[in-house]
């Protein structure tokens, strides 16, 4: 495909140099570039992707996309836009043939639920006998392809060619998560949504953010922004009433809106609620129409994600019982409320819980099981919002017994120093029921020792990672493999 194939319709992209040299791929990645790639010269808040353009073209770029009209030399073709990040989404989707015009697109935002409710879709739609892919925090996923996720929504080049491959595979609809840095980044730029589905709003990302109220703008990009100027001409906007941030969004999304909560007047609305042991029922009710969903995942926020589900497969024209079906027999995605059991006398829970809401909410759903005492354990990664760091300590010391300070994913920072950030909290409630350690492992077996039968131990905030940053080391950590390894040797059956 030539170059002025790849930016036509883009009236913001300036050209210096021959746009009819073919193009073979695109990149924002020096290291990525082959022959007549594009190469994206990013300015990101680490690097400046300019200080790559030379290394581009001698690895064989032919054309360099960029804001800088300094970097233009006689060396290759510039594309100059003040907004790259959106320019490169249009122009990868033109490269890749647009595979959003022809599939059906639903994306979910929020700070709690998204994973779970693209795992809940996946089992809905794949009953339904459609292919669904899932892009998202744990993994990129269609039939027999699965690669690990390295961001939950990936840059906008890399989007298009993963959709394009989807399509090529047999899908014809992809859920994805969109983060608030997708967004604003542009991540999702060119991609054509149907659905945009909005969970919920509680405090997180602020080291990025700064500000709750920016952090709330990024989260209705999706709405005001890209599902407005999607080219779709059926568009459905399905938004949490129960959430504050929800109803102000309610007034201002494209489209067929559809609305979802348990205490709201909802288009569809949870009634007559019982959490039991292993369990939760309710009945979803819908117009006239009452249909009863029991299904293992527990807490109520677990409901709100079932409704969003439901929501969204409903708004395409996926039948009641199909849905209920899958519900009934969905367990649980990856880290996500994920009990490890080898023969223990006592429940082990992992969760990826790391934010004020999200523990809180973990918390609260284990206590609804029969149990003598919560204990959990958990950190808060470094390089962080710090401001969050006491919250979860004060909410942990709340509702626990027992609390085990650790280590998370500490990055640059002073382990220590995290963990005294999260002790004030619990000072704040003059909570005595905790202590520190901080080599996570050393935390786990810790805690396990400490569990007597009927016990509940919670290990939050990595869930289904694999890893755990320490400086500038990436090293292997798995928070099920630790628990399942330590618990093999102490209750392991003979």
């Amino acid at each position: 495909m030539k170059i002025s194939e790849i930016i036509k319709d883009l009236d913001n992209v300036e050209v210096y140099g021959n746009c009819e040299k073919e193009v073979s791929g695109i990149t924002y990645d020096s290291r990525k570039v082959s022959k007549d790639y594009i190469f994206a010269a990013f300015r990101g808040a680490r690097d400046d992707g300019r200080r790559y353009i030379k290394d581009a073209i001698s690895k064989g770029a032919v054309a360099v996309l960029t804001d800088d009209k300094k970097s233009v030399a006689n060396d290759a073709t510039y594309l100059i836009s003040a907004d790259i990040s959106d320019s490169l989404g249009k122009m990868a989707s033109h490269f890749y043939s647009n595979p959003s015009k022809d599939m059906k697109i639903f994306a979910v935002t929020g700070t709690n639920g998204k994973t779970t409710i693209t795992y809940l879709l996946e089992e809905i739609f794949q009953n339904a006998g459609i292919k669904l892919g899932v892009i998202g925090t744990i993994f990129y996923r269609f039939g027999n392809m699965k690669v690990s996720a390295t961001t939950t929504t990936p840059q906008s080049s890399d989007l298009h060619e993963l959709l394009s491959k989807m399509k090529q595979m047999g899908s014809s609809t992809v859920v994805m998560e969109v983060s608030s840095h997708g967004l604003v980044q542009n991540r999702i730029s060119g991609c054509d949504i149907d659905v945009a589905i909005f969970t919920n709003l509680t405090r997180d990302h602020l080291d990025y953010h700064k500000t709750m109220e920016e952090y709330k703008k990024s989260k209705f990009l999706l709405f005001e922004k890209f599902l407005a100027n999607s080219g779709k001409k059926e568009k459905v906007s399905i938004i949490n009433m129960d959430d504050s941030k929800g109803r102000e969004l309610e007034k201002k999304v494209p489209g067929t809106l559809i609305t979802y909560g348990i205490k709201s007047n909802a288009q569809i609305k949870a009634t007559d609620i019982k959490t039991l042991r292993n369990k939760t029922e309710f009945f979803i009710n819908i117009g006239n129409k009452k249909v009863k969903i029991e299904a293992r995942l527990l807490g109520r926020h677990n409901i709100y994600n079932m409704l969003a589900a439901f929501a969204c497969a409903y708004s395409q024209g996926i039948n009641s019982e199909t849905i209920s079906d899958s519900l009934r027999n969905f367990k649980t995605a990856p880290g996500r409320f994920e009990a490890v059991e080898v023969g223990q006398p006592f429940t082990v829970i992992v969760d990826y819980a790391h934010t004020p809401d999200a523990l809180g909410n973990l918390i609260h759903a284990a206590r609804t099981i029969k149990h003598k005492r919560v204990i959990t354990v958990f950190g808060c990664g470094g390089d962080r919002d710090r401001s969050k760091r006491p919250l979860m300590g004060e909410i942990s010391g709340r509702l626990s017994d027992y609390t085990i300070i650790t280590s998370d994913n500490p990055r640059s920072e002073v382990p220590e120093r995290i963990a005294l950030d999260i002790e004030i909290g619990l000072q704040r409630i003059k909570c005595e029921n905790y202590e520190i350690v901080i080599d996570r492992t050393e935390a786990i077996e810790k805690a396990i020792s400490m569990c007597n039968p009927d016990d509940i131990l919670l290990v939050a905030g990595k869930g289904h990672e694999d890893y755990q940053i320490i400086g500038d080391d990436r090293i292997h950590f798995n928070d099920t493999e630790v628990v399942r390894k330590i618990l093999s040797e102490k209750y392991g059956r003979k």
